[in-house]
């Protein structure tokens, strides 16, 4: 796949091997389609899922802030509208495609899955706590609720109140940060004290990898500067890192709470020095890769439905087969030229018009911002 103006190549690339990193996750220690090997084999394997999903919410929270940010400076102010209908057709149409197919075979008899699990999916709640037993299918649907809940608040926050790069707003998302990082204590709490249901408040705690990508957009450019040119010791380092914090298991909350604390700090920096040195990772670039990047959210939606434990299938066990890896790969090209890119296209269209109506009334002849919604850059990020 060719990269596309005004993308970022590395970030497609980095989203292939993140998502890659899902797969082998759930082939691995889920599925049994591929065999674990070695334990420290399986162990490594094991954090590499939890850190693709966050390195996944970093450039989520980096692209969208980006994109805000460059339609301000273009044309002076952002419309929400169109931002949230380009959202909605990135993000709906391919997951309802996928729900409605689970819906399916579960009448047919081919899996079970509880009707009240696709609700609560669907209405992006599956990182509240509301899923039942049984709920593989749509297990992976907490990481697309913590966006979406993230989404819904952030860009009306960050246009109207506090506005773009001022002071203001690194207090705040850093005061939301520590808010996150303390929030699986906090809802422990006040579940005990005030009230059961409280306890959903730990879905925020996802909420920190959102909060660096937003960080880095908004005032990262000197860690930008400081990472162009430097050597492939700093990723390999960070990576490390990473990896180690994922492994290490410690009795002191204390140490547990700063290393949670580093951990997406480090994440985005290493998704920092891939945007800031693209000649040192060609390998990211290469059409396959590229490819697997533009199909990442397709993928990710349809991987689950393959790589489940035996148990969950009703006469049928491809998920247990090296054959999963086709029927993956094949759903999510299917769903990623049928449906996701017709739906990202038909958003795009829609909120260039509400953009251009907006603009008019703004005193915008040029529609600056008009050319900014057709820009391929300008369809968000899973």
């Amino acid at each position: 796949m060719r990269p596309r103006a005004n993308r970022i190549p590395e970030l497609d690339g980095l989203r292939a091997l993140m998502v890659m990193f899902v797969v082998l996750y759930h082939m691995t220690d889920f599925g049994g389609s591929l065999p674990r090997g070695p334990e420290w084999i399986g162990k490594v394997v094991a954090c590499l899922g939890p850190i693709g999903v966050h390195v996944f919410f970093i450039i989520s929270g980096f692209i969208i802030t980006t994109l805000l940010l460059r339609e301000k400076i273009a044309t002076c102010h952002v419309s929400l509208t169109a931002f949230y209908i380009r959202r909605f057709f990135r993000i709906v149409p391919p997951f309802a495609i996928y729900l409605i197919t689970l819906l399916v075979m579960d009448a047919t008899g081919a899996i079970s899955i509880p009707r009240q699990n696709l609700v609560w999916s669907a209405l992006f709640l599956g990182d509240t706590g509301f899923l039942k037993p049984n709920d593989w299918f749509v297990a992976h649907t907490w990481s697309l609720s913590v966006e979406e809940q993230f989404y819904l608040g952030f860009p009306p926050l960050l246009c109207f109140v506090f506005g773009f790069r001022s002071r203001v707003t690194i207090y705040l998302f850093c005061a939301f940060y520590g808010l996150s990082l303390v929030s699986l204590k906090l809802a422990h709490e006040l579940s005990i004290h005030v009230a059961p249901q409280l306890i959903r408040l730990n879905a925020l705690y996802q909420f920190r990898y959102i909060v660096v990508g937003v960080l880095l957009a908004l005032h990262g450019r000197a860690i930008l500067v400081f990472l162009t040119g430097r050597s492939l010791i700093i990723p390999l380092f960070l990576a490390i890192s990473i990896i180690s914090m994922q492994l290490y298991n410690t009795p002191s909350k204390l140490v547990s709470l700063v290393m949670a604390a580093m951990e997406p700090g480090l994440c985005g920096l290493l998704v920092m020095w891939f945007i800031q040195n693209p000649s040192r990772c060609a390998y990211l670039r290469s059409p396959a890769v590229q490819w697997i990047g533009a199909c990442s959210y397709s993928i990710y939606l349809w991987q689950q439905l393959f790589t489940g434990n035996k148990s969950l299938y009703h006469g049928w066990n491809l998920a247990q087969s090296p054959l999963a890896a086709v029927a993956i790969l094949a759903c999510s090209g299917i769903s990623f030229y049928l449906i996701e890119l017709p739906s990202i296209r038909l958003g795009r269209l829609i909120s260039s018009r509400v953009l251009k109506t907006s603009n008019l009334r703004a005193g915008d002849p040029h529609n600056r911002a008009t050319e900014l919604s057709s820009d391929p850059a300008h369809q968000g990020t899973n």
